[in-house]
């Protein structure tokens, strides 16, 4: 009966509500029902796909910082913890992983591992972030980059896997992403 239920929340999250128009809906289902910790002016739009073991105990993992802005058609692989924080742009399409194989194990063990955002981070467009990664405040990682280590504070990193190509000039920061939508 667990395992049915833990379904039917996975597929409900994932088929109906990350495609409801109403924001509020979506950050109520995310809050109330995954158990989500979510600052104000968060922005979670449609079509993000949510890869969960269980429903609360792996919910309770995931924090998002006061005025993020998680883009459409994000994946987010909760199991392992994902912490994001305050001002945090992610484009379109990025992938957050913190799942794994062992694939030198005969059973080919999964292991989860969290991932730490910091604050005024910025992801670019498809951008795939593996798990026991912590990318430092202020970094941007360019688009397409796939992240297999911590990325330093204010560091720029892009390619496959990721480098860092330099250091970001901008240190203080002032500017607020957008206000939550009515729709969208």
């Amino acid at each position: 009966m667990k395992h049915l239920f833990a379904a039917i929340i996975k597929y409900t999250t994932n088929h109906i509500i990350s495609h409801v128009p109403f924001h509020s809906i979506r950050m109520g289902w995310y809050r109330r029902v995954l158990g989500w910790r979510i600052g104000s002016e968060v922005v979670i739009f449609l079509g993000q796909y949510v890869q969960m073991l269980g429903v609360r105990s792996n919910g309770r993992k995931v924090s998002i910082g006061k005025g993020t802005v998680i883009n459409w058609n994000c994946m987010l692989y909760i199991t392992g913890g994902i912490v994001i924080g305050e001002h945090v742009s992610i484009a379109a399409g990025t992938w957050l992983v913190t799942g794994t194989h062992d694939i030198d194990d005969p059973n080919f063990t999964d292991s989860y591992h969290p991932i730490v955002i910091g604050d005024n981070v910025s992801i670019g467009m498809r951008a795939t972030i593996l798990g026991g990664v912590t990318v430092g405040k202020g970094a941007v990682v360019m688009a397409g980059a796939v992240v297999t280590r911590d990325v330093p504070p204010y560091a720029i990193v892009g390619g496959v896997p990721a480098k860092v190509v330099r250091e970001r000039e901008l240190k203080e920061f002032s500017y607020a992403l957008i206000s939550p939508p009515l729709f969208e």
